[in-house]
């Protein structure tokens, strides 16, 4: 996908007079400061302070009677702590720290793609790749430390023992395959309605901002739904204790 630094990067290259120069045929050779070639992660870390800073302001601020902020969030809580929940039978409620943080994380963003000057960092693969990974080590992890070194592994091999030399190599690239698969999904849907707004936004820029801005909050809270789900449903596999 071809490079486009946020206006938010340019800004900040001309504020700080940063100086800028080709990275090989990285953006087509255009020169770029080090914060428009790496402004995925300038909108990552936005996107981690925002979610920072609004959970400690709500938390440093509760109420017997919430506000509207906190009504949001203790709902988006609630729906994470019964998603959650109604997957992992076992202390599902030690999970859900992480869980929310990567839920906030992933939507943050998503809706940077609908903010003048930002640009979603998950339309980087970059990123969403990073988070893909951080969640795979976190369920493995568990798993082992659930369920035990060996037995967690050696459940890849399947219930029938002359199968495992054949079994085990197809269970592993399955498990590899899984961070493909959720990085993919994220970074493909976000990059493709990121620059499908791009486009018309710049054809229609009067009639079209209302709906795009609408499909666009849509589509990046789906998408951080089906990202949170999977790694649920990651999870919950791999802590289950068999019966």
């Amino acid at each position: 996908m071809e490079h486009h630094a946020s206006e938010l990067s340019k800004w900040l290259t001309q504020v700080l007079g940063l100086s800028q120069h080709s990275w090989g045929v990285f953006g087509h050779g255009a020169p770029l400061s080090v914060l428009e070639r790496y402004d995925h992660l300038l909108n990552a870390l936005l996107a981690a302070c925002l979610a920072l800073l609004i959970t400690g302001v709500v938390r440093a601020r509760m109420k017997q009677v919430p506000g509207p902020l906190q009504q949001v969030l203790e709902f988006v809580v609630q729906g994470l702590k019964d998603l959650v929940g109604d997957n992992i039978h076992h202390h599902p409620e030690k999970y859900l720290p992480f869980v929310g943080t990567m839920a906030l994380f992933v939507f943050f963003n998503n809706l940077f793609g609908l903010l003048p000057g930002l640009s979603p960092a998950t339309s980087n693969w970059n990123v969403t790749l990073a988070c893909a990974l951080v969640v795979f080590l976190y369920y493995n992890f568990h798993g082992m430390k659930e369920q035990g070194f060996l037995k967690y592994w050696a459940h890849f091999a399947g219930p029938i023992w002359w199968l495992a030399p054949l079994m085990f190599p197809l269970e592993i690239l399955g498990l590899l395959s899984r961070i493909l698969s959720h990085s993919l999904r994220l970074f493909g849907n976000i990059g493709g309605e990121h620059m499908v707004a791009g486009i018309f936004f710049g054809l229609l820029p009067i009639l079209l901002p209302v709906p795009l801005l609408a499909m666009g909050l849509f589509f990046g809270l789906i998408q951080t739904f089906v990202f949170t789900m999977l790694t649920v449903i990651y999870l919950s596999g791999a802590v289950a204790h068999e019966h």
